[in-house]
């Protein structure tokens, strides 16, 4: 009924009150430390009589209640307030139900009866909730379970699959490679006899000095080529038995003397010979290597992203060393071996036709062997120089990132790679070899059978006197010094031919024209003036598919700060990269003071302009170097002054001041010290237009202070300054901000105040992203005290009773 049904709600909250109003705070506010709940009536006591139940009920739901007017009362120095509300709600919701049961019994109505009516309906109620619960919690438990289960293993497969190639990354591998230089080169093919002309021609300056080294080379074969002649004639006379034997007209000691002389002259022109093309030689590896670095620094960034920095220094390096020597040394030696074999054939003509038939006879196998030889040998070559490039790329990668390496104890790795390389090479170099012993076998061996047949043949001619001994020591040593030119000019042919190879590299480099050229173009004599992108479409070259901007539209005033913000990959920096013309855009144009950027002098252009990365790049050098690198004409006034205003002054911590190297990379310096070096060294260029992509984000927050304090002071009013920024600091003080969204256009655009107090606006939300470290703020959940949840529990326990008032009082009317 209602008395009871409101009484037994009451008491199952109230004896939830110690156990939710157990803390400290409220053990402090009540005065006897302590408090005991009065305990809801069991079904034995319900088993009373009507009036004992009548009275028991009335005294045992009012009595702890009348009795806690005093005993309940709160302390006026300790009690807690929240318990002093809890037990004061409580007490006016018992004396509610009081009237409720003195109205029920003038009605006749017995509480005690309807408790224990409804005392095991509540029980079982109760049991049945509970155990539903539990299942409910069971289910929900296993749920949870698979659930989990499920998704670990959809995220074990993930990893064993990988990362999915999504609609973007699909785009990006339609790549471009038009500005990649080929490994081993392109030859113009005829068997590379296009490249051996232009190697002729990159010697042609020094065609006076080639001339007099052919002089003395001509000088020292001849010397050389008279030494078998001479021979066989002394063994003439020596087996002639003459009383006063003659040598073309000398005696013999005559003859010995002249021929001193004439060794001597020899032994002159041959040192003449090796030093002049020696000289030569190194002048044309220098001539070649400036050429091809000049050729090479005034290619566009499309190029240096399509090609490896180890392949192009391999190209400058052993590629030059390679090229230099084919057409000064190697050409030599290949001049030296065609005369003197020549003069040699010519000879062995000469002095027995017979003979030279049989040599005859072995030379045609030995020049085939020599062609294809040679071939072989160029396509190794090739193939060495590249996996040269390689190496090199790979050592100049890992020992300029060393650090980085060591911190993730990456020394075995990166030396395996290493050595994974220097085996290829090995395995290259062993290949030559093998090819090389073999053909220096077989043509040896041929020419020890040559010789052989020459011992069996000649003989037989000296027998029958067709022939003297002194003829046949001469051409067998004719035989002897035609055969190593033999073999002088394979090996010069097989050299000429790794010539050709790295030669190939070098001409495809030296003939490549960059894109935008550097010095096509009206001058720039100032870049003040409004920038402005319309309708600008740009992808990188090397990844056509994928579009950075699409219809990009804003305008940056004369003299004003403005700030560039974005989500990565946004394309903030290709901004900067646009307006320093490193690639120009696909669609639409970009003016500064009304003039597009297209048709202005590239190199001129960029003096106007400066620039400080967010990862500053030093040089190798002294600090004040580095500063003027941007005006190398600058006085030490204008250096030191632009340190002081980047905040530099750790440089006079430095035992040589300014001349204190920085190391490869700044390796000396902090990151600190770079960024501030790098920002002295584009104040000391004074730009037109100054740009600082994240240009503070290595300084601490002092000295992030005092280079804005110098920017402000130094730009305001005159150079445009763009920021590309995340700092809020940096932000806050431009005079505009341009917001880039992730689909290549401008989201807005406007200050700082405006933008910011629109909590819809796009950099609102991108701030508040970037604020919770890349996760969306959302508002906590509410939470809800126990104090509040009883009086949640004594609010609801009112409502209902007077609901059941009103319901009682209806049905007596009726």
């Amino acid at each position: 009924m209602v008395s009871g049904a409101a009484a037994r709600r009451a008491y199952q909250t109230l004896q939830l009150l110690p156990q939710r109003t157990s803390g400290s705070g409220v053990a402090l506010g009540l005065s006897t430390g302590s408090f005991h709940a009065p305990q809801l009536l069991d079904n034995s006591k319900l088993s009373s009589v009507t009036s004992q139940c009548r009275s028991l009920t009335s005294t045992t739901i009012l009595r702890p209640f009348s009795s806690s007017r005093t005993f309940l009362a709160p302390s006026q120095s300790t009690t807690s307030g929240i318990a002093a509300e809890v037990y004061s709600k409580a007490f006016g919701t018992a004396q509610r139900i009081q009237g409720a049961s003195r109205y029920s019994i003038l009605r006749q109505f017995s509480t005690g009866t309807a408790l224990r009516k409804e005392a095991p309906k509540a029980t079982k109620a109760t049991a049945a909730t509970r155990t539903k619960e539990s299942v409910e919690q069971e289910q929900t438990q296993e749920q949870e379970s698979d659930a989990d289960k499920q998704a670990a293993k959809q995220e074990d497969q993930l990893n064993e699959d990988g990362f999915q190639q999504s609609d973007r990354a699909k785009r990006a591998a339609q790549v471009n490679m038009s500005a990649r230089l080929s490994k081993e080169g392109k030859a113009s093919g005829q068997g590379g006899w296009a490249e051996i002309v232009r190697l002729v021609k990159i010697a042609r300056p020094e065609v006076k000095w080639l001339g007099i080294s052919c002089v003395f080379l001509l000088i020292s074969s001849a010397v050389t080529m008279s030494i078998p002649f001479s021979v066989g004639r002394i063994l003439d006379i020596a087996t002639a038995n003459k009383d006063a034997p003659t040598v073309l007209g000398l005696t013999l000691n005559q003859f010995f003397l002249c021929f001193a002389a004439f060794m001597t002259l020899g032994a002159v022109a041959n040192f003449g010979r090796v030093v002049l093309l020696r000289i030569v030689g190194e002048r044309v590896v220098a001539r070649l290597r400036t050429q091809l670095y000049r050729r090479t620094y005034v290619q566009d960034a499309e190029f240096f992203d399509a090609n490896r920095v180890g392949d192009l220094i391999s190209r400058l390096s052993s590629d030059t060393v390679i090229v230099g020597k084919s057409i000064t040394q190697n050409i030599s030696d290949g001049l030296r071996a065609i005369v003197s074999g020549a003069t040699g054939f010519c000879a062995m003509a000469w002095l027995s036709p017979q003979l030279t038939s049989v040599i005859l006879l072995m030379f045609p196998p030995i020049a085939i062997g020599a062609f294809f030889y040679g071939r072989t040998i160029r396509n190794i070559s090739r193939q060495i120089q590249k996996n040269l490039g390689t190496l090199t790329k790979i050592a100049e990668e890992r020992l300029g990132n060393i650090k980085t390496s060591q911190a993730f104890a990456g020394e075995i790795q990166e030396i395996g790679r290493y050595n994974k390389q220097v085996r290829r090479i090995f395995a290259l170099g062993r290949r030559e070899s093998i090819i090389a012993a073999t053909f220096y076998g077989s043509t040896g061996w041929a020419g020890n059978m040559t010789i052989l047949a020459l011992l069996v043949v000649g003989g037989n001619l000296v027998r029958s006197g067709a022939m003297s001994l002194g003829d046949l020591t001469s051409f067998m040593m004719y035989t002897v010094f035609a055969g190593s030119s033999l073999f002088g000019v394979s090996g010069f042919y097989s050299e000429l031919m790794k010539g050709v190879g790295a030669a190939s590299r070098l001409f495809e480099l030296q003939d490549r024209h960059p894109t935008i050229p550097a010095t096509v173009g009206k001058k720039v004599i100032s870049a003040q003036g409004p920038i402005k992108f319309s309708n600008v479409s740009f992808a990188y070259p090397t990844r056509p598919a994928v579009s950075i901007f699409n219809g990009l539209d804003f305008e940056i005033p004369s003299g004003s700060n403005v700030c560039i913000v974005g989500p990565s990959g946004g394309g903030k920096s290709t901004v900067a990269s646009l307006l320093l013309r490193f690639y120009n855009p696909t669609e639409g144009t970009i003016t500064i003071n009304g003039r597009d950027i297209k048709e202005m002098n590239v190199k001129s252009l960029r003096r106007r302009i400066g620039m400080v990365a967010q990862e500053p790049v030093l040089f190798s050098g002294s600090v004040a170097e580095n500063i003027a690198y941007g005006r190398p004409q600058a006085s030490r006034t204008d250096i030191v002054a632009a340190a002081r205003k980047a905040n530099c002054g750790f440089i006079s911590d430095f035992p040589e001041g300014l001349e204190t190297q920085v190391g490869a990379r700044g390796a000396q310096l902090s990151g600190g010290q770079k960024q501030r070096i790098a920002i002295a060294r584009a104040l000391l260029k004074d730009p037109d237009i100054l740009i600082l992509d994240e240009a503070t984000s290595a300084l601490d927050a002092e000295s992030e202070t005092l280079v804005n304090a110098a920017l402000a002071a130094l730009l305001k009013g005159r150079s445009t300054t763009i920021s590309i920024a995340h700092r809020l600091s940096t932000i806050k003080r431009s005079d505009q901000i341009i917001v880039l969204s992730s689909d290549g256009t401008v989201a807005e655009v406007g200050s700082y105040n405006d933008l910011s107090a629109d909590p819809e606006s796009a950099f609102s939300k991108l701030m508040e992203w970037q604020m919770s470290g890349g996760e969306p703020i959302s508002r906590p959940p509410k939470v809800v005290t126990e104090a509040e949840e009883i009086e949640e529990d004594l609010e609801g326990m009112e409502d209902e009773d007077v609901g059941e008032r009103e319901e009682e009082v209806k049905e007596r009317r009726d």
